[in-house]
């Protein structure tokens, strides 16, 4: 009798850890099946006096992310008083990929910018405070191999 009821509950625990194992299994693949879609990236740049650099800039983005149509270029200008804007405003009618948000100087540039960015994942690249145009180059090439 003791050996019957051992057994029994031997069994019904193999069988209730095996169906433990079997529904998170099912879970995880589910879970990483719903992970593997690519996210949407959004650039917001935040650039103003650039008008020497910001259409290499635009370019060097287009070039990287050509194919990818999982992204999108988001530039704003803070009040420059050069000829940054009507750059970027031609630019912006010559690919649809890339929107241009015009600022006023005291502008909170990232926050008033941010519900323009449509992405999952936002980058913000700062040439007014943070970022000099030298190392554009570097930190676009790191963002491209990270995704």
């Amino acid at each position: 009798m003791f050996e019957s009821y051992f057994t029994e509950v031997i069994i019904v625990s193999l069988a209730i850890y095996g169906m433990w194992n079997v529904f998170r299994d099912i879970w995880r693949g589910y879970l990483l099946a719903r992970w593997r879609t690519p996210l949407r990236s959004s650039f917001l740049v935040v650039v103003r006096n650039a008008e020497q650099q910001v259409e290499y800039m635009v370019r060097y983005f287009l070039q990287e992310f050509a194919d990818d149509d999982m992204c999108e270029i988001i530039m704003a200008d803070c009040g420059s008083d050069d000829i940054t804007p009507l750059i970027l405003d031609r630019l912006a009618t010559e690919y649809p990929v890339l929107k241009v948000v015009h600022l006023a100087v005291d502008a909170r540039p990232v926050a008033d910018s941010m519900p323009f960015c449509q992405g999952d994942v936002v980058y913000v690249l700062d040439f007014v405070n943070r970022l000099k145009c030298e190392d554009f180059v570097v930190a676009v090439h790191m963002i491209v191999k990270s995704m």
